[in-house]
């Protein structure tokens, strides 16, 4: 018998349908909550940093009267790190200057032909031909062919750049702190292998191993051993 002032129990089972129904209303609440931030602010893609780095970009070169950002299309400027893509702009820059001398270049035309034999001798006399291969920024030990090249005491490695993006010579190993103390065909000047037909070459006076990379696709490694 129930005693006077004692309250009625429910039953387990209306208590855990209560349960259920408070956590689908939960549930319900969540899913509208999503829905209506999708609907204000709509699907952010991947490309949305990009875009927002873009719209910032032209912003600033308006507010500062800059002139637009110039498309990129150029496969071997793209293949170049932005930091040093100036360095190809010098070097287009510098083209009328090349065009201008071609009439001296033309003049002396004869002097090239009559100095070919010594070419020749040259090569016969053991300099040693070197290719930068095409595709070579994609590429590591193979970059460079042949590799690794044996030479003498007192012969001389030619590297021929037959790749049409930008690369250098540079002795020792890729971040080394004596990296292009031996030999650098450099980023620069008449040696700097800027474009396809470019050539560097260096003399080795003392034996021994010398590893060498580019400084624009450290992956490109070779290896010169003299005997």
């Amino acid at each position: 018998m129930s005693k006077e002032g004692d309250l009625p129990k429910l039953p387990i089972k209306n208590r855990k349908i209560g349960t259920t129904g408070i956590s689908l209303i939960v549930i319900g609440l969540s899913l509208l909550s999503i829905y209506i931030l999708w609907a204000s602010f709509g699907y952010i893609g991947p490309s949305f940093s990009s875009d927002v780095l873009n719209l910032q970009q032209s912003t600033l070169r308006a507010q500062y009267h800059l002139p637009e950002e110039p498309v990129v299309t150029d496969p071997a400027v793209l293949q170049t790190p932005p930091s040093l893509r100036q360095f190809l702009t010098d070097n287009a820059t510098s083209s009328p200057t090349n065009a201008t001398s071609s009439p001296t270049n033309a003049t002396s035309s004869p002097t090239n032909a009559t100095s070919s034999p010594t070419n020749a001798t040259d090569q016969a006399s053991g300099n040693t031909q070197v290719s930068i291969v095409p595709g070579a920024s994609t590429l590591t030990d193979t970059a460079y062919s042949p590799n690794p090249v044996e030479v003498t005491v007192g012969q001389t490695v030619v590297w021929t750049n037959d790749d049409s993006a930008f690369h250098t010579v540079t002795s020792g190993p890729a971040g080394a702190a004596d990296a292009g103390k031996v030999f650098d065909s450099g980023l620069t000047g008449p040696t700097a292998l800027t474009s396809k037909g470019k050539t560097f070459e260096h003399t080795f006076d003392t034996a021994g191993e010398y590893p060498y990379f580019c400084t624009l696709h450290p992956a490109m490694v070779g290896t010169v051993m003299v005997n």
